[in-house]
This record gives structure tokens, C-alpha cells and sequence, in this order.
């Protein structure tokens, strides 16, 4: 019953993105327990940093926590899939050719990519004292490129979100993006 309250929220929120593609721009925030694995071929961004952290209710999950002032993506496929009590297994998968978000932050499972290139980057690891540091370390870039990213978010929100060649499928069954070029399409 609980992958068919999490699964509702997001097919309406893939009815809102839709329609607030057709209007240009959209608010966009996902939290769930279903598993969403999103694959693309091209990342970019500005002003970003990632520090370990955690996700979920009462922060229970381990997360890489990104933040991002200007986010785009390219060739980009999000699958998800649930088994739904009656109909069983439930995947579905949307496509996107391009996208830009602003204010855009996530809490990552798990992220992997072919390459990534920083320009401006810095490690920060807050700190008491000298001799003794605090805290989880930080990594920032002023500008980030990566390839072939693969990432399991377990959470997100944008501020805006513009989204271009959008297709939504939803199949009985297993599946999701193959044939798609992102590292690790399933």
C-alpha cells in the first residue's frame, strides 16, 4: 500500500512537470521511499557544493547533499519501479533531452560518473581548532562537468525547473531506460 501512496505523488508530480513544461518553468520537490535511479549523459553546473550527510525520515539515511545555484542536464532517463498490490510490478520511466533548474539541491544515495571536471574547487573541512577538526568536509567548485552521471536520489528540490523533449512511459514489469547512453542504464 505504501508504493501506491509514494507512486501517486509521482506520477502527479510528472503530470505537473509536464504541465508546467508546456508553460516554460515549474517548482519541483520529490522525497520517497521508492527507489529512482536517474541517468545522463551530460551534467552541468554553477556554484555547487557536496558534503557527506543524511536523507530520509528523521536523517536515518546516508546522502551525498549537493547544492547547485544553476543546474542543466542532457539526455537524462529516471526510471523507478514498485510492486503495487493486484497489478505487481510497476516501472516508470521519463525521458528528458534537456533540462536547467535553479536553487537545485539533492540528497544522493549513491552518485557515480565516467568524468567529472571542476574549475575553481576548494575542500573545506570546518574546524575548531588547528589541531583538532570538526565536522564533515565539504568540496566546491565554481563550475562542474560530469559524464555519464548515474545517481539514486532519496531527495530534491529546485526553485525552477525548465524541461525540454519530456516522454513519461509507464509499464507492467521490470525495465526502465535500456538502450540509454548514461553509465549504468538499466
Amino acid at each position: 500500500m505504501r508504493f501506491v501512496v509514494a507512486l501517486t505523488p509521482m506520477l502527479a508530480g510528472a503530470s505537473a512537470l509536464l504541465a508546467g513544461s508546456a508553460a516554460g518553468m515549474v517548482s519541483v520537490a520529490f522525497a520517497g521511499q521508492v527507489p529512482l535511479t536517474v541517468h545522463a549523459q551530460q551534467v552541468s553546473g554553477s556554484n555547487v557544493t557536496a558534503a557527506p550527510g543524511v536523507s530520509g525520515r528523521g536523517g536515518v539515511l546516508p546522502a551525498l547533499v549537493t547544492r547547485m545555484e544553476k543546474g542543466e542536464v542532457t539526455d537524462a532517463c529516471t526510471t523507478s519501479t514498485a510492486q503495487l498490490p493486484v497489478v505487481g510490478l510497476v516501472t516508470v520511466t521519463a525521458r528528458i533531452e534537456r533540462a536547467s533548474a535553479s536553487g537545485l539541491s539533492a540528497e544522493t544515495g549513491m552518485a557515480a560518473a565516467e568524468s567529472v571536471t571542476l574549475s575553481g574547487a576548494q575542500l573545506n573541512t570546518p574546524q575548531v581548532s588547528a589541531r583538532k577538526p570538526t565536522g564533515l568536509f565539504s568540496v566546491g567548485a565554481q563550475k562542474m562537468t560530469g559524464r555519464g552521471v548515474t545517481t539514486q536520489p532519496h531527495a530534491f528540490t529546485a526553485g525552477t525547473i525548465t524541461a525540454h523533449g519530456i516522454d513519461i512511459a509507464v509499464d507492467r514489469g521490470t525495465g526502465g531506460c535500456s538502450g540509454h547512453k548514461g553509465k549504468g542504464a538499466s
